[in-house]
């Protein structure tokens, strides 16, 4: 018990010294202080501000001039590559060496986004004005704000198709075969599905091993999987290279957005994620580097690559035409309309033996006749698949409709063996 008490004061310390140190980095941002951490491109820190690197300063507004000249981000990776401007080249106290490579476009935009380049500092939604000076000039920066804002291509139609199917060009099955969005509709509803791509270009053939997944299911399922992989209490230390206490502390108060937030938008989450590798009962997450840094606060290199993939596994539980999935093992779920169906079938076979024919049991139960000899042979089922139905816990291929038919045979022995094959 002193023990126990202990534990919840050391805990309530912990609680309180984050909250202090949460609450003192809003207040140095709010007066436009640097907090520390890797400066970024352009600068170098001096104190509790930062003073412009004129070389890196350069690089810079370069790149805001090449925006401004070309309006799309791909053509100014293409420019940078060709004149050689490289990433911040930074050096570790072991002595190893990280950056001075090539842009990759998240991390162009990033530094066009960053209003820190517009003198000004950020925190969380939060815009302040700094106490260093501006590489940009504000109106220049909001600017390239509208221009990227506004000149983003566009589907035809009323709604953005990245915005209908997040994970487009991202999803790849267990053959490499990438999964497209695809539609149906049923009783004037449009049904949404992530479909494996050889079912579009191959019409033709028939493929038992291609996919077709429910899209606000996939998107649910895979959303809760970014949760989980944040829902680690040591998540942070994990993530990051070398943190320091102020990292530390400012990562893992954007982390907890992610965590334990249901209601937290799933697109957001899912934009956190470059690539999902699908398997039978396996999914594999590989987080976006520069997709992770940008809401963490933090410099992409500063997160660590090997920590950027999750695996996790994944249950599909089908009944009739319904298809459920499921993280983890599937729990288990009674087919309540087959459960009422058996107790209906055991009921009606001691009258038929003693006598009575379908169309009297029919009448007095106010159902048909055809349906009567359909249900009542459930009551020969064996009483090992019967407790498995009331648990739940058969075979997901095992419904009234399969059972009606496809038939099965009165023999148990026979039963347990094709019941096994599903």
């Amino acid at each position: 018990m002193t023990l126990s008490v202990l534990l919840s004061f050391a805990q309530f310390e912990r609680e309180v010294t984050a909250e202090r140190i949460r609450d003192k980095i809003a207040a140095s941002k709010r007066k436009g202080l640097w907090m520390g951490g890797n400066a970024p491109l352009g600068y170098q820190p001096d104190g509790r501000t930062l003073k412009i690197d004129a070389v890196e300063a350069t690089v810079v507004r370069k790149r805001y001039d090449l925006y401004l000249e070309h309006r799309v981000i791909r053509r100014v990776k293409e420019r940078a590559e060709a004149l050689g401007l490289s990433t911040k080249r930074r050096e570790r106290p072991d002595g190893s060496v990280t950056g001075g490579g090539v842009f990759d476009r998240g991390h162009i935009h990033h530094i066009l986004t960053n209003p820190i380049y517009a003198g000004r500092i950020r925190h969380k939604e939060q815009v302040y004005e700094g106490q260093h000076s501006a590489i940009i000039d504000p109106a220049v920066w909001d600017q390239v704000q509208g221009t990227l804002q506004g000149g983003a291509a566009k589907s035809r139609g009323t709604k953005q198709l990245a915005s209908r199917s997040p994970l487009a060009g991202r999803l790849f099955d267990e053959t490499g075969d990438r999964l497209t969005p695809s539609h149906s509709r049923k009783s004037g509803k449009r049904l949404r599905y992530y479909i494996s791509r050889r079912l579009v270009v191959d019409r033709s053939s028939k493929h038992p091993d291609a996919w077709r997944l429910p899209t606000e299911q996939l998107e649910s399922l895979l959303s809760d999987a970014v949760r989980n992989r944040f829902d680690q209490p040591n998540a942070v230390a994990q993530l990051l290279i070398d943190p320091s206490a102020t990292e530390i502390s400012v990562a893992q108060d954007r982390l907890a957005t992610f965590r334990g937030h249901r209601k937290f938008p799933n697109t957001t989450l899912l934009k956190l994620i470059e690539r999902v590798d699908i398997r039978p009962g396996s999914l594999r997450l590989k987080f976006g580097q520069d997709a992770l840094a940008d809401p963490l606060l933090l410099r992409p290199e500063k997160i660590d690559p090997d920590q950027l993939v999750a695996e996790t596994c994944f249950r599909m539980r089908r009944r009739g035409v319904e298809l459920k999935l499921h993280l983890g093992v599937a729990p288990t779920e009674v087919d309540h309309t087959l459960v009422q169906n058996l107790v209906k079938a055991r009921r009606w076979l001691p009258l038929i033996i003693d006598g009575k024919t379908f169309a009297e049991i029919a009448e007095s139960e106010g159902t048909s006749k055809r349906r009567v000899q359909d249900i009542v042979d459930l009551a020969l089922l064996a009483p090992d698949v019967i407790d498995a139905i009331a648990t739940g816990e058969q075979h997901d291929g095992v419904t009234t409709d399969y059972l009606i038919k496809t038939g099965f045979s009165a023999i148990w022995s026979v039963q347990q063996e094709k019941f096994a094959e599903l």
